[in-house]
């Protein structure tokens, strides 16, 4: 779970926690006057109403975090049930439940507040006091969506960061601004990979415009693969038409323009191979931009994958189809020829075995070797 998730998790339950007044119900319901009470029974159905409804939209997020804090029983309508009944009611776990709601309420807000990144909030919010340099300037959040026990090589982590150096270059030069501003404020991993991008508000604007853009194409060619759509998609955004307009009237020369449409190019198709997204994809269409924007599977790494059987079955399917030629076509060739063919075949074992592991490429060698 990325920190910015897990920090809009817990705010979240904590707000439902102190708005709901659950720390104060628990206390009342500890002491020995609440239960002998008899109108005590209609304090935890007003509290359960309240609490209910504010947790209703509490998604997987949000519901893990209430597990592993020792609060999930509180989303049980059975836990709620048993409170509004004292006879059945369980005092050690009763006991427990206010523990945890306590240290929800009192800690955990001063424990977020060790794992907040710098600036990064106070940039999203606007926040006054930021320092002069951070000043006048927008983040872009740009996430890497894995799949449970996938994993992103290094190049589709340099694919993603160079398409937004790319996009940023671009705009920048039209915008007749620095391109050497953007900066990665920040960066996080979870169940995603996070990289928050920090740029000139104007520039970095006109670069969100430009992904929307690309993430729109995506969606209109939905039935095609990722890879069939590339240029189309690539080609089609209207960065590309305002820079010949520039052209047109002049602004720029047409070896500058030619040189930014194709690092528009570029840079949009290292996104769409990254399968990288942005949060705001979500809000701007109702498909799904984790199953659309799916990487090429050669950027994906399964630590689980074991490929050295397949290497193996490689490397004998090899030997036999050599074998075979050196038992069928070497008694129709004359001396020289077999020389020449046997060198052939030598020069394609050693690269094939340059092309594995180090260890497998001991093994190979020694075979040869022995040969």
């Amino acid at each position: 779970m990325r920190r910015d998730v897990l920090h809009k998790s817990i705010s979240k339950i904590i707000n439902d926690l102190e708005t709901c007044d659950i720390l104060s119900f628990f206390k009342i319901m500890l002491t020995s006057h609440q239960r002998e009470s008899k109108n005590g029974n209609n304090i935890p159905l007003t509290i359960f109403q309240k609490y209910m409804i504010a947790t209703s939209n509490y998604d997987e997020n949000e519901i893990t975090v209430c597990e592993i804090i020792g609060i999930g029983k509180l989303l049980d309508v059975q836990f709620w049930q048993s409170l509004s009944e004292p006879d059945s009611a369980n005092p050690e776990e009763t006991h427990a439940m206010f523990r945890n709601v306590q240290f929800a309420t009192n800690q955990l807000p001063k424990l977020l507040n060790l794992t907040k990144q710098d600036f990064v909030l106070e940039i999203k919010e606007q926040k006054e006091g930021l320092p002069e340099e951070l000043k006048g300037k927008s983040l872009l959040t740009v996430l890497i969506v894995e799949d449970k026990g996938q994993f992103s090589s290094p190049l589709r982590l340099t694919s993603a960061l160079g398409a937004i150096a790319d996009l940023y270059s671009v705009v920048a030069t039209i915008e007749k601004e620095s391109e050497n501003d953007l900066i990665v404020l920040a960066c996080d991993s979870g169940s995603d990979k996070s990289f928050d991008f920090l740029g000139l508000a104007k520039v970095m604007e006109e670069v969100k415009e430009i992904i929307i853009a690309i993430w729109d194409r995506r969606v209109f060619h939905r039935q095609r693969h990722v890879s069939e759509s590339l240029s189309l998609i690539a080609e089609s955004l209207p960065i590309l038409e305002k820079i010949e307009q520039l052209r047109e009237n002049g602004s720029i020369e047409k070896e500058q323009a030619e040189l930014l449409k194709r690092k528009t190019i570029h840079g949009a198709t290292q996104f769409i191979e990254a399968g990288a997204i942005i949060p705001e994809f979500e809000g701007a269409s109702a498909h799904n931009p984790k199953q659309l924007m799916k990487p090429e599977p050669k950027l994906l790494v399964s630590p689980w994958a074991d490929t050295s059987n397949a290497d193996d079955t490689q490397e004998e399917k090899f030997d036999n189809e050599s074998s075979d030629i050196d038992s069928s076509g070497t008694e129709e060739l004359s001396s020289e020829e077999s020389e020449m063919l046997e060198l052939l075949l030598k020069k394609s074992r050693t690269k094939a075995v340059t092309n594995k592991s180090p260890k497998q490429g001991k093994q190979r060698k020694k075979n040869i070797t022995k040969k």
